[in-house]
């Protein structure tokens, strides 16, 4: 097992953060998709072209999309979370990489 005195500064600072993250925030995987569509309510104003304004998480799963309209109230804390995850999926493949590395050396 690896200690962190065996780890340089920089990856100690990823795995912080990834633990900040895990611990601390929400996270979610998807793409937020902004959309504009029309209610069908004819006296409605998106019947005179100011179409409804939503917001939409997608993701794939198992080869399929899914998707889900996000609340207005939870617009704000969803567009965290996704960024949170992005940041994650981030910091971990820096860590992958120092670890690829690590191996090669061990090897050679």
């Amino acid at each position: 097992m690896i200690t962190r005195t065996d780890l340089s500064a920089a990856e100690r600072r990823f795995r912080s953060r990834i633990a900040q993250l895990a611990t601390g925030d929400w996270f979610l995987r998807g793409t937020l998709n902004p959309r504009a569509g029309k209610c069908g309510k004819p006296n409605c104003r998106c019947a005179q072209g100011q179409l409804h304004q939503s917001l939409y998480l997608v993701q794939k799963q198992q080869g399929k999309l899914r998707q889900i309209c996000v609340p207005k109230a939870w617009e704000k804390r969803v567009r965290q979370a996704v960024t949170s995850y992005q940041q994650m999926q981030q910091l971990i493949e820096e860590v992958s990489e120092v670890e690829w590395k690590r191996l090669q050396e061990r090897k050679s």
